[in-house]
């Protein structure tokens, strides 16, 4: 008897081929193919690495399934509907966005994550002057 959920087992992405182009000597020519990045050769570094970056992602994924099974098609479509009207509400472009209405609808307002603790707007990387910011984001500039 099958209940259509997704799969709970974490596959990690692995390439079939690692391509190296080499020199002369058997070694990249740096000089012509540029300097190596090294986060796209890196794979991931322990198998839970992939189920906590998609937990979210695949308990939303279940919590759908779960609810169709049970209520009908019309309740995935109505919180589907309601989670894209949280992301169409805009502020403006210099103040930051908490998500408290996605999080509600998710469930997630009363969890504490690191996400709470270490991305305050204080410590925001991008800072700018907000009527700049505006009219920028207005194509006014």
């Amino acid at each position: 008897m099958s209940f259509r959920l997704p799969p709970l087992k974490a596959k990690a992405p692995v390439a079939e081929e690692f391509g190296m182009s080499s020199g002369t000597y058997g070694v990249p020519d740096p000089m012509i193919l540029g300097l190596p990045a090294a986060a796209h050769k890196l794979g991931t570094s322990h198998p839970l690495e992939t189920s906590e970056r998609d937990f979210h992602l695949n308990k939303l994924k279940r919590d759908m399934i779960m609810l169709r099974n049970v209520q009908g098609l019309h309740a995935p479509l109505r919180i589907a509907m309601e989670l894209k009207a949280t992301e169409k509400i805009g502020r403006h472009p210099f103040l930051p966005s908490s998500g408290l209405m996605r999080d509600v609808l998710l469930g997630r307002d009363e969890d504490i994550g690191f996400e709470d603790i270490l991305n305050t707007p204080e410590f925001k990387e991008q800072m700018g002057q907000p009527h700049a910011v505006v009219e920028r984001s207005l194509n006014l500039l």
